[in-house]
């Protein structure tokens, strides 16, 4: 598995298939597995680059008491440079969507195009809530609970969630991988939500590359409204709601990538 030290961390990533370039970057607590339903059909036409964001995964966990966003974009950039990537599409959900548009913004001659998946550019009260719901609870949660009765009704639909086989089957996935992501590293990626919600609303008007905005018709933590005021201030940013909720890339993984593909295909013929 490859590493390497990026920003002073060691990080781990992955690098799949050849083509164009696409950096996937996943949200808050999750690991750059989450990512291989997408991989499986990405990597057949483009390079896919996933990583395990700083304290996830098989990266480390470095002390400091926030992640804040415009770190995680740096390491990021710094990854890209590092596998000597010039430019990349970039796909981010959730919280790596609000770290894409900062790559972007920080780094804008790395990103060639934006894929930004359930995510936000200023999230009202209840999401907010909810994060620190999540950063409270975290170390006072075993982790099996912390899927199945704090996250999962978040992230699933009603009849995902109706389905008992497909829970189990989720859950024990989810359970199987072996570097959980421990609680300090969600207590500090989610300070770095909560800092950057709001801030960069008057200066996503500068991102100039083409843009796709997409959201699960039924996602109740990141709403299609976040998406539709998020998609005016971009210039030029398209939106495409498909059915799912907040996780609708893992439950709806097939619509979710044959958006995705067509969306690059088009940057691609530019």
């Amino acid at each position: 598995m490859p590493y390497a030290l990026i920003n002073k961390i060691r990080m781990h990533y992955e690098v799949y298939g050849h083509g164009d370039p696409v950096l996937m970057i996943n949200g808050l607590s999750a690991p750059a597995v989450g990512w291989l339903l997408q991989v499986r059909d990405l990597a057949e036409k483009f390079q896919v680059v996933t990583l395990d964001n700083r304290g996830v995964g098989e990266t480390d966990l470095p002390p400091e008491p926030v992640y804040t966003t415009p770190q995680m974009a740096d390491d990021a950039a710094a990854l890209l440079r590092h596998l000597k990537i010039k430019r990349a599409h970039v796909v981010g959900a959730s919280m790596g969507g609000t770290t894409a548009q900062e790559l972007a913004l920080r780094h804008s001659r790395l990103v060639r195009s934006l894929t930004l998946a359930c995510t936000w550019a200023n999230a009202d009260g209840r999401f907010l809530h909810t994060i620190q719901s999540w950063m409270s609870l975290v170390s006072r949660v075993p982790v099996e609970e912390r899927y199945r009765h704090v996250l999962y009704p978040w992230l699933f639909t009603p009849a995902f969630l109706a389905d008992k086989a497909k829970v189990e089957t989720a859950l024990q996935r989810a359970l199987a991988y072996p570097h959980q992501t421990k609680a300090g590293a969600i207590e500090r990626q989610g300070r770095g939500i909560l800092d950057w919600n709001g801030t960069r609303v008057k200066r996503l008007g500068t991102i100039r590359v083409p843009t796709l905005v997409l959201v699960g018709a039924d996602d109740i933590l990141t709403p299609p409204t976040f998406s539709r005021a998020l998609v005016k201030l971009i210039r030029g940013a398209r939106l495409q709601i498909l059915p799912g909720g907040h996780a609708f890339f893992l439950e709806h993984a097939e619509q979710f990538n044959r958006a995705v593909v067509a969306f690059l295909k088009g940057v691609r013929a530019k």
